[in-house]
């Protein structure tokens, strides 16, 4: 079976953000307290101001750039740009399954299924179309007489809108259903799913999907290179759901009046996941090559296969004794390299997948490595949460029933650890600082309350 999915209209929205309906500007080295002589906001303000006035003129950039001299400080910035290709596709997907169903009697019931899917002409962005000065980029800007390959100087950051990702998607989905009426009504589901799934680019490089996410390719000119697993990848998964109607009377021997021992029950969930995938990312390199016009993500340079890439645990979390899911950068003086770091220090890359090893703004001499980590290599830690209910039903009349009871949010009040920081620029690379909330609380999901605890609620509820 095969669908397509309309290009997003959030990015046919940019279209007409664009120049000279709406300007962008990156601007740099000036302060950033706007009430200074000179700041970033004034910088931005002055380059609008120079760019409009060209544009209805007719102006060149040479143009502009010669009656922006006479400004202070001078140095024009140019104001960046969205542009998709010429031909943009709907993204395709082809989809396929079998699915196996087995019925043991009339109450019990076990379903095995394979599920597939392949996604073509997805959505790409590219942030770093007319970057310069780093690995394949060009070298430098181009001059008044262009000799390519060189970069636009009329524009800064080019964004550049194409449909050429491509995504796979594998699972094994096995459930388990009883209905149970022995002693009282009750019903047990239990399902299971092993799967992986692989793209260039989640969610269409539109949000992060998880903490520890790129949504932009590393190397825009090697987009295959970004091939890993999804944002969302979930190698093991299960979640399990009951209801029983306890038979309280039955287990007094049939003593005791109705309506204190009919009508309870319990009912309650859990869930049980191992970890999303994270990528670590030099952040400090990335935001240093902002001003060649790159605008993606720089993947921290191994100093050696990276190796089975681990998941996370609770040690990460600022126990007394400190165990980060990766070693640290810097021994414990804060200065020196640490021997066991993992990655080449911040700032000694040389290109997308190479470095130098040594410390950082002196490592232009140590040796060279060039090994690829791979986008989302190591896992996060994994979740598990289970919340549990208890109601007494009573009937009041013929058709109305009053139920009181507890509702128990993270009824175990197990912690599930957040990812760590993936920055290997960051003095607390690898650590991890919050815990995940459940999506089940009482506060709901996203919101910024601290959902992680367990939490009791008391419900009341008059069915009529």
């Amino acid at each position: 079976m095969a669908f397509s999915d309309p290009v997003s209209g959030n990015h046919t929205l940019t279209l007409s953000s664009n120049p000279p309906i709406f300007d962008t500007y990156s601007v740099f080295e000036d302060n950033l307290a706007p009430t200074e002589r000179t700041s970033l906001s004034k910088d931005a303000i002055a380059s609008n101001a120079a760019f409009l006035n060209g544009f209805v003129s007719g102006q060149t950039l040479a143009q502009i750039q010669k009656t922006f001299s006479s400004f202070y400080p001078p140095g024009f910035t140019p104001p960046g740009i969205t542009n998709p290709l010429t031909h943009m596709h709907a993204p395709q997907y082809q989809r396929w399954s079998l699915e196996l169903q087995q019925a043991f009697g009339a109450d019990t019931s076990v379903n095995v299924g394979y599920f597939g899917n392949h996604g073509v002409r997805e959505l790409v962005q590219n942030p770093s179309a007319n970057a310069f000065g780093f690995g394949a980029f060009p070298t430098e800007l181009c001059t008044s007489t262009p000799v390519p390959p060189c970069a636009d100087p009329r524009f800064t950051g080019v964004t550049q809108l194409t449909t050429s990702g491509v995504s796979n998607y594998n699972g094994l989905v096995a459930s388990f259903r009883h209905r149970f009426s022995r002693w009282a009504a009750g019903l047990f589901q239990l399902n299971y799913t092993y799967s992986h799934a692989f793209d260039e680019v989640s969610n269409g490089g539109l949000y992060s999907f998880t903490y520890g996410s790129s949504i932009y390719p590393q190397d825009p000119n090697n987009l295959r290179g970004s091939y890993g697993p999804a944002e969302y990848d979930v190698r093991h998964s299960s979640n399990a759901n009951y209801v029983w109607e306890v038979p309280v009377k039955a287990a007094l021997g049939g003593r005791g009046p109705n309506r204190l021992v009919d009508g309870w029950q319990i009912s309650g969930t859990v869930f049980a996941r191992t970890g999303f995938p994270y990528t670590v990312i030099d952040n400090s390199e990335g935001q240093a090559l902002n001003k060649n016009n790159f605008f993606g993500t720089i993947y921290a340079v191994p100093v050696a296969p990276p190796g089975s890439g681990a998941s996370c645990g609770a040690g990460a979390a600022y126990p007394p004794a400190l165990h980060p899911c990766q070693p640290p950068q810097l021994s414990e003086d804060g200065v020196t390299p640490n021997p066991n770091a993992l990655f080449v220090q911040s700032g000694c890359e040389t290109g997308f997948n190479a470095g130098h090893l040594g410390p950082s703004g002196s490592c232009i001499n140590g040796p060279l490595v060039s090994f690829a980590q791979g986008r989302n290599h190591f896992r996060g830690p994994g979740y598990l949460n289970s919340d549990f209910t208890i109601m007494k039903n009573t009937r009041l009349r013929e058709n109305a029933t009053l139920g009181i009871g507890f509702q128990f949010f993270n009824f175990l009040n197990h912690p599930n650890f957040g990812f760590p920081d993936n920055y290997s620029s960051d003095q607390a690379f690898g650590q991890i600082s919050y815990l995940e909330q459940s999506p089940t609380s009482i506060v709901g999901s996203g919101i910024g309350g601290d959902a992680a605890p367990r939490m009791v609620q008391l419900k009341a509820q008059l069915q009529f």
